[in-house]
C-alpha cells in the first residue's frame, strides 16, 4: 500500500488555500455600503449622470433629461463646442457607471423602483469592490510561487485592508480601477521584457527563457512576449482613460521599454508595447476631440468651478515646483499623510530598495515599482491642490499597488526576527484599523476642519454606534459593521503570523505588537483637535444614514430617503436651444410625478 505524500499535500492545500482569501476580503470590502445622499459627493455625482446619460440617452453630455434634475455638483466641465455640461474626469469610470445602470435597471422592480442609492451601490461594487478584489487575485497569483502563499497573502492584505485603498475601494472615484489597468500592465511590460532577456521575472510560465524563436537570442521577441507587451501596454492605456494621472507612470514604463531597444528583438517589442497603449490613449484624445474641441483638451481645462479653476491654472494643470508643503500635506500630516495612514510602507520602500540594487531577475521591475512611488511622490509634494474629500493621500492610490513586491521581498527576510514582526505588527494593527473605520463608516473625509480624522471623526463615530448600509443589515436587520472591522484587524493577524517563524517567543512578540497597535490607535486622541472639529462631527451625524432610531430598545435604524430615478424622462430638448435644467423625482420609495418641491437641495458640509 502506497503512502500519500503528506508534504505534498500540506504545500497543495497551502497553494489552493490562498484563493479561499479572495472571497474573504470580496466579503470584508463589499458588505458595508457607506453611502449618504446628502453630500452629494462630488466625485460620485458627474459620472453617475453620464452613466445614466449613456444608456437613456446615448449621449455623454450630463446637463439632459436623463440627469433627471439631480445636480452634478462642482466636478464638472462645460464644453466651448455645445455650451453643454460634462465630467471634468476622463470617461472611463462612467462606462462602469453605465454597465452599473444596465444591471440596476435589468433588476428593477414595480414593487421597488429604482433609486439614487441602489444605483450608486452597483457603481461601487463594478467600479470599487470588484478591481480591487481582482488586483489582489492578480497579486497573489505574481508573487505566491516566488514567496510562498502565507507571505504573499500578508502582503496582499497588507495592501487591502492597511492602506487607503480599502477605502477607494469603497466609492466610484476610478482610483482602484485605475490601479488594476496599471498594476496589471505594468506585469504584462515587466514580464515581456524580461522573456526576452530570459530573467523569470514574471509568475511562472512564460516567463523564462522560452523556447520560442528569438526570446532573448532570436531578431524577433516571442509571439508570448508580444503578446504580453501589446496588452500590457494596452492596459497601462486604459489607467489613462480612467484617471488622468495615470499618464505619469509612462515615464518608469518608458524607461523599461527603451533599456531593451538594444537586445535582440528589442525594438519589436518595444514598439508593440507603445502600439497597445496608443490605443485606448487615442481613443481617448477622440473622447476629447467630441466633447471639448480638440484631443489635447482636457476637462481640467474647462471646469465651471472658479477654485478648481483657478488652482488648475497654476503651472501645468496645478503642477509647479515641489514644495515642502505639499509633501508634508500628502506623506507627512496628521490627517492626510499617507505615512499615518499606512505606515508599514517603511518597510516596503526597504524591500523595493534592496531589490532594485541587488543583482537577480526581479530587479527591473522592483526598478519600474520604485520609480512609479518616487515620481509620484515627487508629484503630489508639486500639486498646488490637496484632493479635496479624502482619505490619505488619493492622488498617490494609483501606484500603492507597487508596495506589494517590496512586502514579499522584505516579509521574506524579517519573518524570523521576532523584534522587526512585533514592530511589524503594531504598524499593521494600527493601519487596518484606522483604514478598517474609514472605509466602512466614513470615506468622506473633509479635512477642512479636522486635525486628527481618527480621534475626532472615526472613532467617535464607533463609539455612537453608527453603522452605515449593509448587506447583512439588509437581511436581518443588524449591520456588520463590527465584523468587518474586528475581522480586518483579525485577518491581519493570522496571516502575519502565519508568515514568521513559529514559536513561542515570536506568538509573544506578535501579540505585544498587536496591542500596541490597538494604543496607537487609542494615542490619536492626543493630538489637540480642531477648534471646529465638534461642529464637523455633530453635522456629519445630523447626515448620517441609516438614521439611528433612539427610541427604538432594539436600536434599528431608519432608512434615509433616496431620489427615484424613474424611467420615463422629461421631453427632450431641441436641437440647437439651451439646455434647461429637468425637476427631479420624489425622494421617496413610490414612483411621483416630478415636482418643484423635490429638487436636489443637498449642501455642502459647513466650513
Amino acid at each position: 500500500m502506497r503512502l500519500p505524500d503528506i508534504e505534498a499535500l500540506r504545500d497543495r492545500l497551502r497553494r489552493r488555500g490562498g484563493w479561499l482569501l479572495l472571497p474573504w476580503l470580496c466579503m470584508l470590502l463589499g458588505s458595508t455600503f457607506p453611502y449618504f445622499e446628502s453630500t452629494r459627493n462630488a466625485n460620485e455625482r458627474p459620472r453617475l449622470l453620464q452613466g445614466m446619460a449613456i444608456v437613456d440617452e446615448g449621449s455623454l453630455a450630463i446637463d439632459g433629461p436623463a440627469a433627471r434634475g439631480l445636480d452634478p455638483g462642482p466636478d464638472v466641465a462645460r464644453s466651448d463646442v455645445d455650451q453643454r455640461l460634462y465630467p471634468n474626469k476622463p470617461p472611463g469610470t462612467s462606462l462602469v457607471a453605465a454597465a452599473g445602470y444596465r444591471i440596476a435597471r435589468a433588476l428593477e422592480r414595480d414593487d421597488h423602483p429604482l433609486t439614487l442609492r441602489t444605483y450608486t451601490w452597483w457603481t461601487r461594487l463594478l467600479g470599487g469592490v470588484l478591481p480591487t478584489v481582482l488586483l489582489c487575485g492578480w497579486l497573489w497569483r505574481r508573487y505566491a510561487p516566488r514567496a510562498g502563499p502565507a507571505v504573499t497573502a500578508s502582503a496582499v492584505v497588507l495592501y487591502a485592508l492597511a492602506t487607503p485603498a480599502a477605502s477607494y475601494a469603497h466609492l466610484l472615484y476610478g482610483h482602484q480601477l485605475a490601479a488594476l489597468l496599471l498594476a496589471v500592465g505594468t506585469g504584462l511590460l515587466c514580464d515581456a521584457t524580461a522573456a526576452g532577456s530570459g530573467s523569470g521575472s514574471g509568475s511562472g510560465s512564460g516567463s523564462g527563457s522560452g523556447s520560442g524563436s528569438g526570446s532573448g537570442s532570436g531578431p524577433t521577441p516571442s509571439r508570448s512576449a508580444r503578446r504580453r507587451a501589446a496588452l500590457g501596454g494596452a492596459l497601462a492605456g486604459c489607467a489613462v482613460a480612467v484617471e488622468y494621472g495615470a499618464v505619469f507612470a509612462a515615464l518608469p514604463l518608458a524607461g523599461l521599454l527603451v533599456a531593451v531597444v538594444r537586445r535582440p528583438g528589442g525594438l519589436a517589442l518595444s514598439l508593440t508595447g507603445l502600439l497597445g497603449a496608443s490605443i485606448p490613449v487615442a481613443l481617448l484624445g477622440a473622447y476629447h476631440r467630441a466633447v471639448f474641441g480638440s484631443p489635447w483638451s482636457t476637462g481640467y481645462h474647462h471646469v465651471t468651478n472658479a477654485e478648481f479653476a483657478a488652482k488648475h491654472g497654476q503651472g501645468l494643470l496645478g503642477l509647479s515646483w515641489p514644495r515642502w508643503e505639499a509633501f508634508s500635506t500628502h506623506w507627512l500630516s496628521a490627517d492626510g499623510g499617507l505615512l499615518w495612514w499606512a505606515p508599514p510602507l517603511v518597510l516596503a520602500a526597504y524591500g523595493l530598495i534592496q531589490l532594485a540594487t541587488s543583482p537577480g531577475p526581479h530587479r527591473a521591475e522592483a526598478r519600474v515599482h520604485l520609480g512609479l512611488l518616487l515620481l509620484y511622490g515627487v508629484l503630489v509634494s508639486s500639486l498646488s491642490f490637496d484632493g479635496g474629500w479624502r482619505v490619505g493621500p488619493r492622488y498617490l492610490v494609483v501606484v500603492l499597488p507597487s508596495l506589494v513586491p517590496g512586502w514579499v521581498h522584505a516579509l521574506g527576510q524579517l519573518r524570523t526576527n521576532v523584534l522587526g514582526m512585533a514592530l511589524l505588527t503594531a504598524l499593521a494593527t494600527y493601519a487596518a484599523c484606522v483604514n478598517g473605520l474609514a472605509a466602512n463608516l466614513w470615506p468622506h473625509l473633509d479635512l477642512t476642519n479636522v486635525h486628527q480624522p481618527v480621534a475626532e471623526v472615526l472613532l467617535p463615530l464607533w463609539e455612537h454606534d453608527l453603522e452605515p448600509y449593509g448587506i447583512a443589515r439588509l437581511v436581518t436587520g443588524r449591520s456588520e459593521l463590527s465584523m468587518v472591522v474586528v475581522g480586518s484587524v483579525l485577518t491581519v493577524w493570522l496571516l502575519l503570523a502565519a508568515a514568521s517563524q513559529a514559536g513561542i517567543r515570536m506568538a509573544l512578540g506578535l501579540a505585544l505588537g498587536g496591542g500596541m497597535g490597538l494604543l496607537l490607535v487609542q494615542a490619536t486622541r492626543l493630538q489637540e483637535p480642531h477648534p471646529r472639529g465638534a461642529r464637523n462631527l455633530a453635522y456629519i451625524e445630523t447626515i448620517y444614514e441609516p438614521r439611528p432610531r433612539r427610541d427604538d430598545a432594539q436600536g434599528s435604524a431608519v432608512d434615509g430617503p433616496s431620489v427615484v430615478l424613474v424611467q420615463e424622462l422629461p421631453r427632450a430638448v431641441p436641437a440647437g436651444a439651451k439646455p434647461t435644467r429637468p425637476r427631479a423625482s420624489s425622494p421617496t420609495r413610490r414612483r411621483a410625478r416630478p415636482s418643484a418641491s423635490h429638487r436636489d437641495t443637498a449642501k455642502p458640509a459647513p466650513k
